[in-house]
C-alpha cells in the first residue's frame, strides 16, 4: 500500500513544491521511499509515498511511465495480476519488473477504462495520459482504499487523505457547513462531500475524467447490477456451504502473496477465525494478534483457542482507558476525513503491534455487513412490521436488545418517521431529530441522498438493509477505519471476505441463508475452526464505562471548548446528555465521543 497525490494545472503551472508537501503528508502510508513526476508541459505533478509489499527493488518505484509517456500512481494491490501480466505477454507486451504496478499501467494502456474490470484487488490510482490530456483517477469496486480530490483554479489536485489535500495552497481549509449535520447522525463522512469545503471523496467503483473542459463522474462497478447479471444462486445450504468455501479460499490464496512478512488478526469472531483457518488450509502459518480491553469483555481467551486449534503462534495487545485518553488528542488528524469509531483506538493498537512484526495483515472485516451480523440486521423487519401500529403502540420484546447503548438506539427507531429514519437511528450515532435540536435546526433530514435509498427500496427486508450498509457503513466507516488505523502504522491489511466474488455470491443466495453467520460457521467447521464465542464481541471498547471514569475529563473539556460554539451546537443538550450519561440513566457514549472528535478535528485539521 502505498500514499498517492498529484496536481494538473492546465496552464502549464504546476510544479513540485506543493506535491512535495502534500507526500510528506503522507509519509505513514509509505515509508519506504518517494518519488515525484512532472509532464514534460508543466500540466501534471504526480506524487508518491511507497510501502514496499510486491517486488521491493526500484524497478517498481512510482510513478511510473511507459514509453507513450502515460504515468501512473497507484496505491493498493491486484491479486491476480500474474494472471493478467500472462494475458499482455500473450499480446505482445513485455515487462521490466515483476510486481502489479507495472501490471496496472500496461493492461491501462492497452485497455483504457475497461481494463478496471480486470483489476481484482482494492485500489485507487490515478494515469495521465499525454495523447488526451486526460487523468483518470479510480477507485476500488467496495471503496477499500480511499482518494479525496479538490477544485483549483485552472485544475485539480487529488490526495490519498484531507490533510495531504491541504497542504496545496489552492485548498482552503473552511468547514463545510452543509455537510456538519450528516456527519454528526453518522459519526462519519458520506457520499462525495467532506466536512472541508470544496474537497470530495470518490466514490466506490467510480472513476473521474479530468480534462481541460472539465470533471466527469462514472460509474465502473455496481454490487448490485451485478448480482442482477449474476442470476440465481445454489439451490441447497449444503451447495452454498460448498460455494462459499471454496470462493473463500480462492480468495484467501490471493492475498497470501508477498514478499514481505505477513499474519492475521483474530479477534475470537468467526469472520476472522474463518479466514486465518482458510490461510492454513492454503498451506500458510500466520502468526495471529488480538486486542483485549480493561475492564470491557474479553474474546482473547476465543481467539488463543484457535490459534491453538491450527496450530499458529498468537500475540495479545491490551488495551486500557488512558490509551483512548491519549488518542483523543491526535484523533482528528489520525482519521483525516473526522471518524467517531470508537473501534479506531484498538484497530490502531493492533496494527501497530503487528507492524513490530509484519508488514501485510488479513482481517475478518466484511463479515456483518453481508451476513446480518448487526444487531439492527435482527430488529429492523421486526421494526418494519411493527410500523403498521401508532408509535405509542410500537413494542419490541424486553431483552431482544442487551446492553444499554443499543436500547438507547432501538427506542429513537421506535419513534421514527419511517424505516428509512430507524435505520438512520440503528446505524448512526445521534438520531436525525436530534441532531436537527443540537444544530438549532427546523427541520430534520437523513443524510444519503434519496437516489441511493431507492437502489435498494425494492429488495426483500434482509437484503435491503445489508446492501445499504454495503453502499454505505462498510466503506465510509468500517473500511475507512481499517484503513486509517493500518495505514497510520505503515501496515497493509488486506479484507478476503470482500472479495468482490464473495460479496455477489452472498448477495445472490436465498436471503433466508443469510440471516446470521450459519453458512460462514459451516465453512469455518470444515476448516478446522473451534465455534466461536454466540456473543460477538470484536474490537468494541467498554466506552461507556470509561466515559464514566477516566475519559470523563477528556471529553467534558472538549464539550466545554469554544469550537462547540462556533459549530453553533447546543451546548445545554450536550451537558444534559452528558449528565444522564454519568448517572448511568443513557447511554450516551457514542454520541458524546462523536462530539468530541468533531470538536478535535476542527481544532487540529482546520484551526
Amino acid at each position: 500500500m502505498c500514499g498517492i497525490c498529484g496536481w494538473v494545472e492546465w496552464d502549464g503551472r504546476a510544479d513540485e513544491g506543493p506535491v512535495r508537501r502534500m507526500a510528506n503528508a503522507l509519509t505513514h502510508r509509505g515509508p519506504d521511499g518517494e518519488g515525484f513526476w512532472r509532464d514534460p508541459t508543466g500540466s501534471v505533478v504526480l506524487g508518491h509515498r511507497r510501502l514496499a509489499i510486491l517486488d521491493l527493488s526500484a524497478r517498481a518505484d512510482q510513478p511510473m511511465v511507459d514509453a507513450s509517456g502515460a504515468a501512473l500512481v497507484y496505491n493498493g494491490e491486484v491479486f491476480g495480476y500474474r494472471e493478467l501480466r500472462t494475458v499482455l505477454e500473450r499480446q505482445g507486451v513485455s515487462f521490466r519488473s515483476s510486481g502489479d504496478t507495472e501490471v496496472v499501467l500496461r493492461a491501462l494502456s492497452m485497455w483504457g477504462i475497461d481494463a478496471l474490470e480486470r483489476l481484482d484487488g482494492q485500489f485507487v490510482l490515478a494515469l495521465w495520459n499525454p495523447e488526451n490530456r486526460e487523468l483518470l483517477l479510480a477507485r476500488d469496486r467496495l471503496g477499500i482504499k480511499p482518494l479525496y480530490w479538490a477544485e483549483v483554479e485552472r485544475g485539480i489536485v487529488f490526495a490519498s487523505e484531507i490533510p495531504a489535500l491541504l497542504e496545496h495552497p489552492g485548498v482552503r481549509r473552511d468547514l463545510n457547513r452543509e455537510a456538519l449535520a450528516s456527519w454528526i447522525q453518522l459519526g462519519y463522512g458520506t457520499g462525495e462531500q467532506t466536512l472541508v469545503r470544496g474537497v470530495r471523496r470518490l466514490s466506490p467503483g467510480h472513476v473521474l475524467l479530468v480534462d481541460e473542459s472539465g470533471v466527469r463522474s462514472k460509474r465502473w462497478y455496481d454490487p448490485l447490477e451485478a448480482v442482477e447479471r449474476r442470476g440465481g444462486g445454489p439451490s441447497t445450504s449444503d451447495e452454498a456451504v460448498e460455494e462459499l468455501e471454496r470462493l473463500l479460499r480462492q480468495s484467501v490464496r490471493k492475498r497470501l502473496i508477498s514478499d514481505v512478512p505477513l499474519g492475521c488478526f483474530l479477534s475470537g469472531g468467526v469472520d476472522s477465525g474463518v479466514v486465518v483457518g482458510a490461510a492454513v488450509a492454503e498451506g500458510a502459518s500466520p502468526e495471529t494478534l488480538t486486542v483485549r480491553f480493561s475492564g470491557g469483555e474479553d474474546e482473547s481467551s476465543a481467539a488463543s483457542e484457535v490459534a491453538r486449534a491450527l496450530d499458529l503462534d498468537h500475540r495479545i495487545a491490551d488495551c486500557v482507558p488512558d490509551d483512548l485518553a491519549g488518542a483523543l488528542q491526535g484523533w482528528g488528524r489520525a482519521t483525516g476525513d473526522p471518524l467517531a469509531d470508537p473501534s479506531f483506538l484498538p484497530t490502531s493498537m493492533v496494527s501497530a503491534e503487528a507492524r513490530r512484526s509484519w508488514t501485510v495483515a488479513l482481517s475478518g472485516d466484511g463479515g456483518d455487513e453481508l451476513l446480518s451480523g448487526y444487531p439492527r440486521h435482527r430488529v429492523l423487519p421486526l421494526i418494519e412490521r411493527l410500523f403498521a401500529f401508532p408509535a405509542t403502540l410500537r413494542r419490541i420484546p424486553a431483552g431482544f436488545f442487551s446492553g444499554e447503548r443499543w436500547k438507547v438506539k432501538l427506542r429513537s427507531a421506535m419513534r421514527a418517521r419511517d424505516m428509512d429514519f430507524a435505520y438512520q437511528a440503528l446505524q448512526g450515532v445521534w438520531p436525525a431529530e436530534e441532531v436537527a435540536r443540537l444544530l438549532g435546526e427546523d427541520g430534520f433530514h437523513l443524510p444519503w441522498d434519496r437516489s441511493l435509498l431507492n437502489r435498494v427500496e425494492g429488495l426483500d427486508l434482509w437484503t435491503r438493509w445489508r446492501a445499504l450498509d454495503l453502499l454505505t457503513f462498510l466503506p465510509e466507516r468500517m473500511l475507512a477505519k481499517v484503513d486509517r488505523a493500518s495505514m497510520g502504522a505503515s501496515l497493509e491489511v488486506r479484507v478476503p471476505l470482500l472479495d468482490h466474488s464473495i460479496v455477489e455470491f452472498l448477495l445472490s443466495v436465498d436471503p433466508q441463508w443469510t440471516r446470521g453467520k450459519d453458512l460462514l460457521r459451516k465453512v469455518a467447521e470444515r476448516l478446522g475452526v473451534p465455534p466461536s464465542p454466540k456473543k460477538k464481541i470484536g474490537f468494541e471498547v467498554p466506552l461507556a464505562d470509561w466515559l464514566r471514569g477516566p475519559l470523563h475529563g477528556p471529553v467534558y473539556a472538549l464539550i466545554k471548548s469554544k469550537t462547540v460554539d462556533d459549530l453553533g451546537m447546543d451546548r445545554k443538550l450536550l451537558e444534559e446528555s452528558l449528565w444522564n450519561h454519568l448517572q448511568g440513566s443513557s447511554d450516551y457514549g457514542e454520541r458524546l465521543l462523536a462530539v468530541a472528535i468533531l470538536v478535535r478535528w476542527v481544532e487540529d485539521v482546520l484551526g
